[in-house]
């Protein structure tokens, strides 16, 4: 859903965790959607698609309401 909805976004990451070393992990899937800036996040959030999406990860997490993390991110090349 979110690829096709989620408008001005560059780069989505969708992760599976597989597992923790401390047990049980606390979640099961970890998406990253990537914006140029934070007016796009919040014009994209603010959209109907972008509604939609979040009422949408909300109505299938098992484990209580989803985490939403605002971050910034840094890159380092090695």
């Amino acid at each position: 859903m979110a690829v096709k909805q989620l408008a001005g976004k560059t780069k989505l990451v969708a992760t599976k965790v597989q597992g923790s070393p401390q047990g049980k992990p606390a979640f099961y899937r970890i998406a990253e959607v990537h914006f140029p800036s934070l007016e796009a996040l919040q014009a994209c959030a603010a959209s109907a698609g972008g509604k939609e999406t979040l009422a949408h990860a909300a109505k299938i997490s098992t484990g209580g309401a989803p985490v939403v993390l605002i971050a910034e991110e840094q890159t380092f090349t090695f």
